[in-house]
């Protein structure tokens, strides 16, 4: 493979790795984003209203009990999964037909209250009541509703509040007439045949788990969680997805883990009870801005995520100085630039000494090109060879240019994942694409433009490598906008970069170009010949 190929192609693989592709689930939509709200409709087509609480991150709908009876994570941020008819009715569609969308429940129930000794039995019927509560405070990041059942004497009452912007749900139960302690039901992954199960108990050394088969319990727990594991070398993956729940305000909770397809955390709890429960990405950066990242035995960072949690702690510090999330990523990007910049430097400089050759090396492949004996093919090579002596070119220097990717990807990862609480100029929201497609046309001309700067002497260089940025162009329609006014920015810098480069190392080639026209001509290479054995 020729090595002006290299790049683009590890750039395209790398862009498709990073923006999920080959993952399960539908390619996003493009649109606005999705103002959180409460949705009263009839989801499932049996008798009854069910209440789904739609956002950005994820679609969850309860049943008039409280029980949820869908939870749709979002593999991309904002995309409506709900469309809603001109008549004022809605499509599920998209929900129910599940091609490639995942309901974590898998078709049980979460957060379901059994206690058969009392009569309490999510399979049974039972009394409901309307819904009360189902509000919406964006300002404060909260969906909240009352939920509120009668069965077998028992009544059960739910408090249950969203937070649109990432992956909590927190739950106050109140069971009246029944026992002492019930039990509340914490099934999934979806379409995890092998989730890790887990718990941790108060004070204990480590957690106790159990992956495949069988149950164990565990009492007192610090939390338990039901993850997806595995994945590639950089985690377990941007579609994994985790279910966690943590006692809140002195409840003493009691489990039960039960391994395999059919996972689940039968969490034994006071009849009063209260309960933080997270249902969403098992991916770090959600971890962490929910405060999951400290608890022991949770998630362990690979290297890209010590440098992604680095990264995002920057960002909070320049927060608390900037007080705009847009402003951050403008003097991260920066930041970051800096820091690079003598390695840049020398990839700039490689990259530019080439340009410059490029004329020289045409003609010593046109002297070649229709020698392709062994003996031509090596005395080409020895005049490449003393070609990048002269103009002290080094072609290993090429490989420069994959050392920041460690970075560039853990950035981009810690972008793509953090929610940002504002927007910023036009944009609505950071954590979801452009709605007006202005950052994706200002990303494509500046790569062009980039593209141009380093090809600029090698006009069929620029029109093979062009075509690219057509490509890149639908990640860039995609791209959450912080991650794409990072790359626009960080481009915008390497351009400029470059045309530095670009005028101090024409002037020094050229310098070098009338030293090599005045030193004296050269011996021509003599073609070894073999001389063959006499024979015998």
């Amino acid at each position: 493979m020729k090595t002006r190929h290299l790049l683009p192609i590890a750039a395209l693989g790398g862009m498709l790795l990073l923006s999920g592709c080959g993952q399960t689930g539908p390619l996003p939509t493009f649109g606005k984003a999705i103002t959180p709200e409460w949705i009263k409709a009839d989801f499932d087509g049996q008798l009854g209203d069910e209440y789904i609480a739609t956002s950005n991150l994820q679609d969850v709908v309860f049943n008039a009990r409280g029980e949820i009876i869908g939870w749709y994570v979002k593999g991309y941020a904002g995309t409506p999964y709900i469309k809603k008819r001109g008549d004022g009715t809605y499509d599920f569609s998209a929900l129910t037909n599940q091609k490639g969308i995942v309901n974590m429940v898998a078709g049980r129930k979460a957060l379901a209250v059994e206690d058969k000794a009392a009569g309490l039995d999510p399979a049974q019927p039972a009394e409901t009541t309307t819904p009360t509560g189902l509000t919406t405070d964006l300002k404060a990041n909260r969906q909240d509703a009352v939920f509120r059942y009668t069965q077998g004497g028992v009544t059960v009452t739910k408090t249950v509040t969203l937070h649109p912007r990432n992956f909590k749900v927190d739950l106050k139960t109140e069971v009246t007439g029944g026992s002492e302690r019930v039990n509340i039901l914490f099934p999934g992954l979806g379409k995890a045949d092998n989730p890790r199960v887990q718990a941790y108990t108060q004070g204990g050394a480590q957690p106790a788990a159990v992956q495949g088969s069988g149950t164990l319990s565990v009492d007192n727990i610090q939390y338990a969680a039901l993850q997806e594991v595995g994945g590639s070398a950089f985690g377990p993956g941007q579609a994994a997805h985790a279910l966690m729940i943590l006692p809140q305000g002195g409840t003493q909770v009691n489990t039960t883990l039960t391994g395999g397809a059919q996972g689940l955390i039968t969490a034994s709890v006071p009849a009063s009870s209260n309960l933080e429960v997270y249902g969403g990405k098992n991916e770090l950066i959600h971890l962490y801005q929910s405060g999951y990242t400290d608890l022991p035995g949770l998630f362990k960072p690979n290297f890209f995520g010590q440098i992604s949690l680095l990264i995002v702690k920057l960002m909070e510090q320049l927060y608390k100085v900037i007080q705009n999330w847009g402003l951050v990523l403008v003097v991260l990007t920066i930041l970051l630039r800096a820091i690079m910049w003598p390695l840049m430097q020398a990839q700039g400089r490689t990259t530019a000494r080439m340009q410059v050759m490029q004329p020289k090396i045409k003609e010593i492949q046109e002297k070649y090109k229709d020698r392709k004996d062994m003996d031509s093919q090596r005395a080409m090579q020895t005049e490449m060879q003393q070609l990048y002596r002269d103009y002290n070119f080094n072609p290993a220097g090429c490989f420069s240019t994959f050392i920041p990717f460690p970075v560039l990807i853990a950035l981009w990862s810690t972008i793509r994942n953090f929610e940002f609480d504002s927007g910023f100029l036009w944009l609505p929201d950071l954590a979801i694409p452009d709605p007006f497609y202005l950052l994706a046309v200002v990303y494509l001309i500046v790569n062009i433009g980039q593209l141009y700067v380093m090809t600029r002497k090698n006009p069929d260089m620029f029109r093979q490598q062009a075509f690219i940025y057509l490509i890149f162009l639908y990640f860039a329609l995609t791209f959450p906008a912080g991650v794409t006014i990072y790359i626009i920015l960080s481009t915008l810098i390497g351009i400029g970069q470059q045309i530095l480069i670009n005028r101090q190392v024409e002037k020094e080639t050229a310098s070098i170009g009338q030293k090599v026209e005045k030193a004296p001509a050269r011996p021509a290479t003599k073609a070894s010949k073999t001389i063959d054995a006499p024979k015998k």
